[in-house]
């Protein structure tokens, strides 16, 4: 260092860098999330533990979030009456929808199978049912979701009405309830969602062994988007999640079986 110079000169060039180079950090920082596309994204069906509104989180809401964030988008959660999404879509009051597939009749570009849900026929072991199809469940009180009749088929609707110890109900963590007090001999409903109610439930004595009678099919779900470009985007970011195993650390984020 020259000797005519004073320290403090120096001092005041460092700092004068350093002040530029957190200026220049925070300038593309900023412009880089502004940049990131926020998403619309209509979500007709709101239960736990796939979209929970409270918290704005839960299985399906987290893959969607995480696939487009992959890709530079973000989404803004938009809870609606499940009539009112096709609506929404038609009229491009959205960006996209959740849990739906190209059954629903509503125009849109839809991505790859993001979610599968199964109903499932759940009984306590020590009452040594065997349950095979739906036929099997004449003889039983049955306890299922709300509009099970219409989800599940002409043969289920049909076992339905002719049994008189048949119900549906709302609240699904009242089947499990009503299941673990051997008030009912069997609940029919997702399997996730049954997992998700158990585990946050301190209501009834759960660690009663069960059986799961699997006697429907699995029902596929996808995203429903307006804009081709945004579809092929989650795509490439869904299967980015499934080939990282983060897909999976979501799903037992939320299930423990």
């Amino acid at each position: 260092m020259p000797s005519n110079i004073p320290y403090s000169i120096f001092n005041i060039q460092s700092l004068k860098y350093t002040f530029l180079a957190s200026v220049f950090v925070f300038t593309f920082g900023l412009s880089a999330s502004l940049s990131a596309k926020e998403l619309i994204m209509a979500i007709g069906l709101a239960l736990p533990p796939y979209n929970i509104p409270e918290t704005n989180s839960g299985i399906e809401l987290d893959i969607v979030r995480e696939a487009l964030q992959m890709k530079g988008y973000t989404i803004k959660p938009k809870y609606v009456p499940f009539a009112r999404v096709k609506r929404e879509l038609k009229n491009q009051e959205v960006d996209g929808a959740l849990t739906i597939n190209p059954d629903s009749g509503i125009e849109a570009f839809y991505s790859d199978e993001h979610l599968v849900c199964e109903n499932v026929v759940i009984s306590l072991k020590k009452n040594n049912f065997n349950i095979k199809d739906v036929n099997d469940l004449r003889d039983k009180s049955v306890l299922a979701f709300q509009d099970a009749t219409i989800y599940l088929g002409k043969d289920f609707a049909l076992m339905a009405k002719g049994n008189p110890q048949y119900r549906e109900i709302a609240k699904q963590l009242l089947q499990i309830n009503l299941l673990y007090t051997n008030r009912v001999n069997t609940v029919v409903l997702d399997k996730n969602i049954f997992y998700y109610y158990r585990q946050h439930n301190n209501q009834v004595d759960i660690s009663q062994p069960i059986d799961i009678w699997r006697i429907f099919s699995p029902t596929p779900f996808r995203v429903a988007f307006i804009d081709k470009e945004v579809r092929d985007a989650f795509n490439e970011g869904l299967k980015q999640l499934r080939n990282t195993g983060r897909y999976d650390e979501i799903m037992k984020k939320y299930i423990t079986q």
